[in-house]
């Protein structure tokens, strides 16, 4: 089966090497032509463990080609939009960067081609581009489909070739047997909805875990208040067989990245232009911004005047398996520290180089043991398996202070029986 794999930045890249060493023939598309330039070298947008050698294996024997030229989409079957949708900083998405990249490819679109989105987009957006093709190309008889996509950042090839089910919602059932074909590689458990439900489900994915992270971490300062300890009550609410023991609930950071506040933005919207009260989605992202500053609040209790004191910070980008630093919690709490006077020190393992905007504001350290020599305080910000190595004489040994803020905690196996070590995590400590 031909298919395009319409834009190329992680969701993209993952999509058209996975779906290429599945055996499709692939064209990633991409309308940057820097960006095909650069992956045609094998160098990726962003980091994800195993791309770079899967994307190399799949252009080597041809599965997978690459074209900034539009023309190229026209023998494709299927056109997967994979767009990613940036947000601003208060994650309102950009939904017309995409559409309007979508409209300038129908053009070129094969007749009777299947147009499966997967790029995060508001309800209701594929019956508008549906409506906008039928009112423009109405000869081209263009199929309309979306799959919401299912990607973790650092585990996305095994959610990808390994899925639970796959989620689609389609209009027309003939459409049916492309799609099972599509994913026949990967799995034969396709979910069947409209094209709304499809949209809707893939908001309510992420609001519903996005609930919950802000759920535990609101619960966790509470119990910190009264003696009781997060992670203990974690396990009691785990055990329980309505939650479940993968349920999304674990103390730690707030909410960062994009993806999931971005569809908590996306139904609040929705109520706003449907004139419905949204009062727990509104109250998620309250919860979530109040509790970014747990760690400030922290250091502020353990250091009174930060003038001259060495914080360092244990990973920057916003989780492990990842070189993203978009919407990072841990640079804001960097350029809070240099705001109030701090030296602020990081390592990350995945880092050499910071953008020129953070040079000014963090000293990006080479080692883990660099970074942590005379610090007055070391904030756990990442869960880098690196970091695991970590002992309680490395932090007596190098740090100026043995204060350690470790959120999720991270290394409290390792470090949280020691009395000589300050450490603190959201919740308490086992």
């Amino acid at each position: 089966m031909k298919i395009a794999v319409i834009g190329l930045y992680h969701l993209g890249c993952v999509t058209a090497a996975c779906m290429a060493d599945a055996g499709h023939e692939v064209l990633g598309f991409d309308p940057d032509p820097e960006q095909i330039d650069a992956l045609r070298q094998n160098k990726t947008p962003i980091f994800e463990p195993g791309l770079d050698d899967l994307l190399l294996k799949n252009t080597r024997t041809k599965k997978l080609n690459y074209s900034s030229d539009p023309r190229d989409i026209s023998q494709s079957d299927i056109l997967w939009i994979t767009f990613d949708t940036p947000v601003d900083e208060n994650d309102v998405a950009d939904v017309e960067s995409v559409l309007s990249q979508v409209k300038k490819l129908l053009p070129f679109a094969k007749h009777n081609a299947l147009l499966l989105i997967s790029s995060q987009i508001p309800v209701g957006t594929t019956r508008k581009l549906q409506e906008f093709c039928v009112n423009h190309f109405p000869e081209k008889n263009i199929f309309f489909g979306y799959s919401p996509e299912n990607l973790r950042l650092g585990n996305a090839i095994k959610t990808f070739t390994q899925p639970d089910r796959v989620i689609v919602g389609i209009d027309d059932a003939s459409e049916k047997s492309r799609i099972q074909q599509l994913f026949h590689p990967l799995t034969d458990h396709i979910i069947w909805m409209s094209i709304e439900s499809a949209e809707m489900t893939k908001h309510a994915l992420n609001a519903f875990l996005a609930t919950s992270v802000v759920f535990i971490n609101e619960l966790s300062s509470l119990c910190e208040r009264v003696g009781a300890n997060a992670r203990e009550v974690e396990q009691g609410l785990k055990s329980e067989l309505r939650i479940g023991k993968k349920a999304y609930l674990r103390p730690g950071n707030a909410i960062g990245g994009g993806t999931l506040l971005r569809d908590v933005g996306y139904l609040i919207q929705l109520g706003e232009q449907k004139n419905y009260q949204t009062n727990l989605f509104s109250a998620v992202l309250e919860s979530n911004h109040y509790h970014k500053q747990w760690t400030q609040r922290k250091l502020t209790e353990m250091i009174k005047n930060f003038a001259n004191k060495k914080i360092t910070a244990l990973g920057l980008t916003y989780k492990a398996g990842t070189d993203s630093l978009r919407r990072s919690t841990t640079i804001e709490l960097c350029q809070w520290l240099n705001q109030q006077g701090a030296r602020v020190h990081a390592y990350d393992p995945v880092l050499a180089t910071l953008p020129d905007d953070l040079t000014q504001v963090i000293k990006l350290e080479n080692s883990l043991n660099s970074a942590i020599q005379q610090s007055d305080a070391v904030l756990i910000s990442t869960e880098w398996p690196e970091f695991s190595t970590l002992t309680t004489q490395d932090i007596l040994t190098l740090a100026n202070t043995p204060l350690v803020i470790d959120p999720s905690g991270f290394l409290a196996e390792k470090l949280s029986h020691d009395p000589r070590i300050q450490y603190i995590s959201v919740g308490g400590t086992i």
